[in-house]
């Protein structure tokens, strides 16, 4: 068991909540091409969650990760182009650098060279602290002024609201803990944005935050991405940690979940959801039947068709809703 979030996302031997979505809605095969080929994808919402996630929850991890920009950005493909080879010039003399940069990254047609020069000059001085941030090789991700104003804003609305304030401040929370725990034989993982363990009275209190731009009709998100498997999964995952980590009976333990749900419409409004153990356990036989079928082609390194496909006679029965 690891508690830091080192290795999580690169660990590909352990099954989390997010392969288990990959396996239930696209399949076997794309379930093992993303284990054993990842394909990063870059999505801006996920990225923006990500950022909104490490500005509350790990404010360490947020100054390592991003750097607030107020100087000039380029505002064009050509102008980062010019800026990403201006910072990776090898050239000696300026103009020349500057020359070439712009040469690569604008149409020279019926442009003479003091021209292109006097317009390189130009960029280049007014994108100098975006150029020299290039060739730093800072990795940092920049945030701009009105994406810092957004993280404010839903950091002052947090802390006014009644709910969320108080389960972003419980002294026993643990942000982003990571466990890495087994099923009959699966090896599996989950990293829970928050977890509170009150030993004294035996409660704990799963957390975990949403952004959305569906924050007054939620129950859609919830349906269209499963946050009760979410929920369920993060419970197995704490009832074992409890059991083999703890030494304590899962049992005797009451357990809450809540949700953070963030408006990333313009608001940034707040709103905390509270759910029962009907709704959570609810998705239990789905996550374990999941993870059956998950640990049978993995014992017999069949992926291409579903486990039915292979047990049966190639046809597969289609479960209709009424």
């Amino acid at each position: 068991m690891n508690n830091s979030t080192e290795n999580y996302y690169s660990d590909f031997t352990r099954i989390s909540n997010s392969n288990i979505g990959w396996f239930l809605n696209k399949g076997p095969a794309y379930l093992h091409k993303m284990l054993t080929d990842p394909v990063e994808e870059k999505n801006p919402i996920l990225e923006r969650g990500t950022m909104i996630h490490e500005y509350l929850l790990q404010p360490e991890e947020f100054q390592k990760d991003y750097v607030i920009w107020t100087a000039a950005k380029p505002s064009s493909v050509q102008q980062k182009t010019f800026c990403e080879e201006l910072a990776n010039s090898l050239e000696i003399e300026p103009d020349k650098a500057i020359l070439s940069a712009y040469k690569s990254a604008y149409s020279t047609r019926g442009k003479t060279g003091d021209l292109m020069l006097s317009e390189g000059q130009e960029m280049a001085l007014k994108l100098k602290d975006y150029i020299s941030f290039l060739k730093s090789n800072d990795t940092r991700i920049m945030v701009m002024p009105s994406e810092l104003k957004m993280l404010e804003k839903i950091k002052q609305n947090i802390q006014v609201h009644k709910a969320a304030n108080k389960l972003l401040l419980d002294p026993n929370a643990k942000h982003e803990f990571h466990i890495n725990w087994e099923h009959e034989g699966v090896k599996c993982k989950s990293l829970l944005d928050s977890l509170s363990l009150d030993r004294e009275n035996k409660v704990c209190t799963i957390m975990d935050l949403k952004t959305t731009a569906k924050l007054w009709h939620f129950e859609e998100s919830m349906e269209m991405y499963d946050y009760l498997r979410q929920l369920c999964y993060y419970t197995m995952a704490v009832s074992w940690y409890l059991s083999k980590e703890l030494d304590e009976d899962p049992n005797e333990w009451k357990i809450e979940w809540y949700i953070i749900g963030i408006d990333t419409t313009g608001t940034n409004e707040i709103r905390v959801f509270k759910f029962n153990v009907e709704q959570v356990e609810s998705r239990y036989e789905t996550i374990v039947k999941a993870l059956d079928d998950i640990f049978w082609h993995q014992q017999h390194d069949l992926w291409e068709h579903s486990r039915k496909y292979y047990e049966g006679d190639g046809a597969e029965k289609l479960t209709l809703k009424d």
